[in-house]
């Protein structure tokens, strides 16, 4: 990709609705209270079934990489794993200076919500296994709001187990 194409890339994301700090960090804990309390039993996502898994912590890190790509996505009003600049999960955390040894990424649109938003992620058996999946032991969160769209809310959720 072309720095002009990174540049207006960018652009695109800061003209996205903001969403305020204080707005970010309440729906992040709310995320994260919702996902541990769903952790905390044994389900199936799909076929598979889990066994409860130790709770997860917040990294700011992969907060800013959710954040990041929230914004992004709301920018284009498009929801996908990918970033405008093409760039993976694994990527974004490692520019937000999250060191890893694996990472996995949930995506939403259309829930005003935490707990839309995470009733979602569990409704779908390859978020679910995400969300359930005892091997990552932190999580960012990030939200943003376009209004005009026709999404209106895009969320991405940001699953980590740090480099050893």
């Amino acid at each position: 990709m072309s720095r002009a194409a990174v540049l207006l890339a960018f652009a695109a994301v800061i003209a996205a609705a903001p969403v305020a700090a204080s707005e970010s960090r309440d729906a992040g804990e709310r995320v994260l209270s919702l996902v541990n309390e769903a952790r905390a039993s044994a389900r199936r996502c799909g076929w598979k079934r889990f066994d409860a898994a130790p709770p997860l912590a917040r990294s700011a890190a992969l907060d800013r990489t959710a954040q990041a790509h929230a914004a992004d996505m709301a920018a284009r009003g498009r929801m996908e794993h990918a970033g405008a600049d093409g760039s993976t999960p694994g990527e974004r955390a490692t520019r937000a200076g999250y060191s890893w040894s694996r990472i996995g990424e949930n995506v939403a649109a259309g829930q005003p919500t935490p707990e839309l938003a995470v009733a979602s992620w569990i409704d779908s058996p390859r978020h679910c296994a995400n969300l359930m999946d005892p091997d990552y032991t932190q999580m960012g969160v990030g939200y943003a709001a376009d209004p005009g769209g026709t999404a209106g809310f895009y969320w991405a959720q940001v699953f980590g187990t740090p480099a050893r």
